[in-house]
């Protein structure tokens, strides 16, 4: 009974833990030796026709021991072994993810202060007020000019190069009506490029 408790509980575990995150392959390879340990266990237990009550063992040397601790290592290797895998695949894909947060955080640091540049530079310019047509257009002006100077190659093509600056830009301008973002590509076309 005991032989068949343990190939249940491999299988089980390894049904439920190991199928959905190792690749079919590994799958294959991991669950052929279980495979084989089963079989040859229920073989055995089916080569007995007595029930496992009726054999006793008559004397030290003919007992049966079954090392428990061996089994409850070799699961915990099995454990650790699927945990460092999922642990080096999480790490593998973490500096992709940190470049873009760090990138994208850049990114709105850059347009935050072009945008007060912009507002510090352009008389009649009010942060947190409607900016009419004439100025919202002059404050657009200075702070692309001011992020184009400032940011790096990288971090502009980053953004998505000085058209994607201006409208991000131009998002968060608190702009009065009659605004329109036609004017865009002329005053992209006005910046300098540094």
């Amino acid at each position: 009974m005991m032989r068949y408790a343990r190939a249940a509980i491999a299988a089980a575990y390894l049904s439920v833990v190991a199928a959905p995150i190792v690749p079919v392959m590994f799958l294959a390879l991991a669950v052929a030796p279980i495979a084989d340990v089963a079989i040859v266990h229920a073989v055995a237990f089916a080569a007995d026709s007595a029930p496992e009550t009726v054999a006793q063992a008559t004397s030290e040397a003919n007992k049966v021991v079954w090392a428990w601790g061996a089994t409850v290592s070799e699961i915990a290797s099995a454990v650790a072994w699927v945990l460092v895998s999922l642990a080096m695949v999480m790490l593998r894909k973490l500096p992709a993810n940190l470049v873009a947060i760090f990138g994208n955080a850049r990114v709105e640091l850059l347009i935050d202060n072009a945008i007060n540049y912009g507002l510090n530079a352009v008389a009649g310019a009010v942060k947190d007020k409607k900016l009419e047509v004439d100025v919202g257009n002059q404050v657009l002006r200075e702070a692309l000019q001011y992020a184009i100077d400032n940011a790096p190659g990288w971090l502009q093509s980053w953004a998505g190069g000085p058209e994607q600056i201006a409208k991000k830009i131009w998002a968060k301008l608190n702009l009065g009506d009659g605004a329109d973002a036609a004017v865009l590509p002329a005053v992209v076309d006005s910046v300098k490029p540094s």
